[in-house]
């Protein structure tokens, strides 16, 4: 029995040396080159944001279709970003608020080329830069000076 006592602390002692050692059965050692390798190559780099500043410019040159009339012609500067509500909120800006129901038109005025959605862009319209034109034609209402 003293020979067991006194052999039993050996063995805690050489268990507990041999676990600083090796490491337990069952567990498996990750060194920092498996972690590295596992990481993306993108992991943080970010994309550059986008601005939402269009520096491209547009003249726009709006013009009544008919009558030809130079009084009720104006000069728009623009991005190729801009709605044409934008657009057409400034026309009835120049009259007044008198007109509504306004037919435009881009570069060239027919009526089967009136901008139907006032969410388009002039991008969406072709114009990308530089100058164009924008036609307009209204109804005229009986009294509009009167409201």
């Amino acid at each position: 029995l003293a020979q067991v006592l006194i052999a039993a602390p050996r063995i805690v002692a050489s268990a507990a040396a041999s676990s600083r050692l090796a490491p337990a059965m069952g567990k498996k050692g990750k060194g920092k080159k498996e972690e590295a390798e596992v990481r993306s190559q993108w992991e943080g780099k970010h994309p550059e944001p986008k601005s939402r500043i269009d520096e491209r410019k547009v003249i726009a040159t709006v013009k009544l279709a008919a009558p030809v009339c130079s009084l009720l012609e104006f000069k728009l500067e623009c991005s190729p970003s801009t709605k044409i509500s934008y657009v057409v909120d400034r026309i009835i800006d120049r009259h007044d608020g008198s007109i509504s129901d306004l037919s435009v038109c881009v570069n060239r005025f027919h009526p089967e080329e009136v901008i139907t959605g006032r969410d388009k862009t002039l991008e969406q319209c072709g114009v990308f830069g530089g100058e164009c034109i924008i036609y307009y034609d209204f109804v005229p209402r009986a009294g509009a000076l009167l409201q």
